[in-house]
């Protein structure tokens, strides 16, 4: 992969129709790239998201602890990984998947394989990809997915994110109700 992004239909210079935001999304499946930069994971920035998520378990916050458990730093909570994803994700949504304003589009779904633990010292990649699109009662559905490596090749996780956008409107534009009716009949809802 390359660390220089081709994007599928080019650059945008105009605001698009909803019709082209559609197609230019469907056309970008498959898109994917090595973000270009690197991650580096410190053990502050592991002690405030394990505060900051109340993760409590002692191997987030003492050497020692962590050390004694097997590990050889201090070990991020699981869902640390989204840190560094959510970054990676930026030039999917600049340059490639574009045309859905900030109010227009959503995470509805997150799968997670966490093949092995993020640690203090490690040095992150992110390899993005767009896997699939499809349109279903008004909206899109985007999916895309994070595979994420250390410095020495070991793959720690690989995420799957759905999105639900709505190409109907422009950058500042609201998606308006029928976007909030459509969302009830395909997001997934849990029970209290």
């Amino acid at each position: 992969m390359s660390n220089e992004i081709e994007v599928p239909g080019g650059s945008v210079k105009e605001k698009l129709t909803p019709e082209e935001i559609s197609e230019r999304t469907r056309a970008a499946v498959g898109y994917n790239y090595e973000y270009k930069d690197k991650y580096l994971v410190g053990r502050e920035k592991i002690r405030e998201f394990a505060l900051a998520t109340q993760a409590t378990d002692p191997i987030h916050f003492e050497v020692e602890a962590a050390r004694a458990a097997g590990y050889e730093d201090i070990v991020a909570p699981p869902i640390f990984f989204s840190l560094f994803g959510i970054i990676a994700h930026r030039p999917l949504f600049d340059e490639a998947v574009v045309g859905y304003g900030k109010g227009q589009i959503m995470q509805s779904e997150q799968k997670v394989v966490f093949h092995r633990p993020i640690v203090a010292g490690q040095v992150l990649t992110c390899h993005v990809h767009f896997d699939s699109f499809r349109q279903a009662v008004g909206v899109d559905m985007i999916v895309t997915r994070n595979e994420i490596h250390d410095q020495h090749g070991n793959h720690l996780c690989s995420s799957w994110t759905t999105l639900v956008g709505y190409s109907g409107g422009g950058e500042d534009d609201t998606a308006g109700p029928d976007f909030e009716d459509a969302l009830e009949k395909v997001m997934m809802h849990g029970t209290a």
